[in-house]
């Protein structure tokens, strides 16, 4: 079992997915947030945007286990941040917003390029829906591996964000486990 383990989660997506909603509805600190109002046509969408990062924290097991959530900003020319925050990452977050097939097709090739970059587990969270067949089709749309779980979910609700983070920590374990076993030899054939 993991003690006292600090995992780095990016959470990233398109333009007004959830991203920040699911960092503020887990997060178990004051969230560190860059919003500011938003400006152009991305103002018809929503009031006020992330330019730089959200930051907040989730801990489990007296504080064994610390979850440490960086936000991505959404609009594509803010996105600059991703590259920057992805350091050390350990797993991704990727948040879509089901309402929102707009959003889909360049959301793939953000989540096939990004994944293929930093070689970490990844979490699909579908913001605004309720039915998994219906989550994971739109996950597969993007490319996601059959492998990568994938949670409907309802980002503004604190107990479907937390959804999400139980997903997380079982990924993560799933994958430590895994690589402890390949470094000690018992996945050598």
């Amino acid at each position: 079992m993991m003690s006292d383990h600090t995992f780095k989660i990016l959470v990233t997506g398109p333009y007004a997915a959830g991203k920040t909603s699911l960092i503020q509805s887990v997060s178990q600190t004051e969230v560190i947030s860059t919003d500011v109002v938003t400006s152009g046509d991305e103002s018809a969408v929503k009031a006020h945007t992330t330019v730089a990062m959200d930051f907040g924290t989730y801990a489990i097991d007296d504080n064994d286990v610390r979850l440490l959530l960086f936000g991505t900003p959404g609009q594509p020319r803010f996105r600059f941040m991703t590259n920057i925050l992805k350091g050390d990452v350990d797993i991704v977050a990727f948040v879509l917003d089901a309402e929102a097939p707009a959003t889909h097709a360049p959301a793939g090739v953000e989540l096939r390029s990004l994944l293929a970059d930093l070689q970490v587990p990844a979490v699909i969270a579908v913001n605004r829906c309720d039915d998994l067949q219906a989550a994971r089709r739109i996950a597969r749309s993007l490319g996601a591996a059959d492998s990568q779980p994938v949670v409907p979910c309802q980002l503004n609700d604190a107990d479907s964000g937390r959804e999400v983070v139980v997903e997380i920590l079982v990924t993560l374990l799933t994958h430590v486990e895994s690589n402890a076993l390949v470094a000690s030899g018992a996945g050598v054939a």
